[in-house]
């Protein structure tokens, strides 16, 4: 498992559509789809990650506020931010995002 060490934060990358909502065929070149996705879930936050926005308590606890986002949330980041990495455990492909580069987080979902 990759571990984001600091400020930052581990963003397992999804899936880029293969076709358009018109049903246009797009490339599948495996970088430029990686590149492509903007996307992700948050599986993991560096030990510091929005310290500079946070004040903690003696137990390590969030006090004035919370963290922007938590380990599980659906999120956007930006485009050409971060190091793409495969973890060589699970194969899955992973961004590691300095925390200030995670654009929003996506609420109320609905499936299919």
């Amino acid at each position: 498992m990759i571990t984001p060490l600091g400020h930052k934060i581990l963003v397992k990358v999804d899936p880029v559509e293969e076709t358009t909502k018109g049903g246009i065929v797009l490339v599948q070149d495996e970088r430029l789809e990686r590149a492509a996705s903007i996307i992700g879930t948050l599986v993991a936050i560096g030990p510091s990650a929005w310290e500079a926005f946070r004040s903690v308590d003696a137990e390590g606890r969030w006090v004035n506020g919370a963290p922007w986002a938590k380990i599980g949330d659906r999120v956007i980041y930006s485009r050409h931010a971060g190091t793409t990495q495969q973890d060589p455990e699970d194969d899955e492909w992973y961004v590691i995002l300095h925390d200030e580069d995670l654009a929003a987080v996506i609420t109320g979902e609905k499936d299919g």
